[in-house]
């Protein structure tokens, strides 16, 4: 069996300079070129023997001299005496002078019958090649053509991918940015308007209190006026007081200055912090664990940990709630796990057990937000948008567990 078979069907990707050696060796060539199809030109993949001025510069145009025309219409070409026009290809086949080679181009196709690479072999014009030759080898040739091929796909693939890593980057770049735009602003604006009016509404009712003390005993209606006005200055103040304890609120949701500056285990720990009538633990890995995570990912699992425990707090009455960040091999899992009410996926029409994955039920998810199960949608879309899988394991009254799995 010939040595190219295990060679160029073997994992990883073949030495193309070690196929080339062994084109040469099975069949008994003077050497081995093999030009690979880039755009519209074939360019030097390998040669044997080596040769450093062919490898650098030889490039020759797709449809021009012999390779070129195999490259183009993917067949082979048999010459019994050839000496190529391009003086570094003549250097390599060793015909400068006007000598001449037996020349086999074969076209290395892929599965789409498409030239890929061409092998060119050559020897003395004394045995020229036959066509025992060209069938021999030809398979060999095909079957590298569809190595070549699955290269570039897959660089392709991974083309695309990284391409869509970024776009989502800055997708959530810029949503994070926009959030951090209107905390700012409500920093800035109805904040401190808001304190402003607190201000304003106290010093309000420290004047009523001096003018309640000016009054006449006697004045019976201007003190129920009085005392009416400082009722409805309190309840003002009140108010304003709760509107700006609820605006600080959402800037701290709008904006954690902690997941920039001290990265997702200290925002998370931070988010714990804030829940009110509520026990949250975070389990979690050290923060080293997580320094190859992207700050966008960062970011959106952040957002995600802030949506699960709000609706555990605040719809699924949750007491308890353990928020856990850990580093497994290659993927990041972030988990929120409550003893609240839980509830029923079967609930919305749907069969299945409560375990979901919201990559494959987004519909589903979104049809939730409509029954009631609130933010469900968002997480989903979240993950969605970030390519990682959501799991969700709920029944009611045994709490619910999410589970985000983000591969790096």
């Amino acid at each position: 069996m010939s040595a190219l078979l295990p060679l160029l069907s073997a994992p990883p990707f073949p030495d193309l300079v070690a196929v080339a050696q062994l084109f040469a060796e099975e069949s008994r060539s003077a050497g081995a070129l093999i030009l690979v199809v880039d755009g519209q030109a074939l360019t030097v993949g390998a040669v044997h023997p080596r040769h450093q001025r062919v490898e650098a510069g030889l490039r020759v145009p797709m449809g021009q001299g012999v390779s070129g025309q195999v490259a183009r219409n993917s067949h082979a070409i048999r010459l019994g005496a050839d000496s190529p026009r391009n003086p570094l290809h003549r250097e390599l086949l060793g015909t400068a002078e006007s000598g001449q080679v037996a020349r086999l181009c074969l076209p290395a196709r892929g599965l789409d019958g498409q030239s890929s690479a061409v092998v060119s072999l050559w020897r003395g014009t004394e045995r020229p090649y036959t066509d025992a030759d060209l069938k021999q080898f030809q398979p060999y040739a095909d079957l590298l053509g569809v190595r070549l091929q699955y290269r570039r796909l897959l660089n392709t693939v991974n083309q695309h991918r990284h391409e869509r890593d970024q776009l989502i980057a800055a997708a959530i770049s810029a949503r994070e940015a926009e959030r951090r735009r209107i905390a700012f602003d409500l920093h800035d604006g109805v904040a401190t308007v808001l304190a402003s009016m607190s201000f304003h509404l106290s010093a309000a009712q420290m004047s009523m209190a001096s003018l309640a003390d000016e009054l006449s005993p006697d004045d019976v209606a201007a003190a129920d006026t009085l005392t009416q006005a400082r009722f409805q200055i309190s309840t003002a103040c009140s108010l304003s007081d709760r509107a700006y304890a609820e605006t600080r609120q959402a800037i701290s949701g709008l904006h954690s200055v902690l997941v920039d500056d001290l990265g997702i285990v200290a925002a998370l720990q931070s988010l714990a912090a804030t829940a009110a009538g509520t026990t949250v633990r975070v389990h979690s890995d050290p923060d080293t664990s997580f320094t190859d995570l992207p700050d966008h990912a960062a970011a959106a699992l952040f957002r995600i940990a802030q949506e699960t425990m709000s609706n555990a707090v605040r719809h699924a009455e949750a007491t308890h709630i353990a928020l856990g960040l850990r580093r497994v091999n290659g993927a990041v899992i972030l988990t929120t796990v409550d003893d609240g009410q839980g509830f029923d996926f079967r609930a919305s029409g749907r069969t299945g057990t409560a375990q979901k994955r919201a990559t494959q039920d987004r519909v589903g998810l979104r049809t939730d937000r409509r029954a009631g199960h609130f933010g469900l949608a968002s997480i989903a879309e979240r993950c969605a948008l970030l390519g990682a899988s959501l799991e969700i394991d709920t029944r009611p009254e045994q709490g619910t567990t999410v589970t985000v799995e983000l591969s790096l």
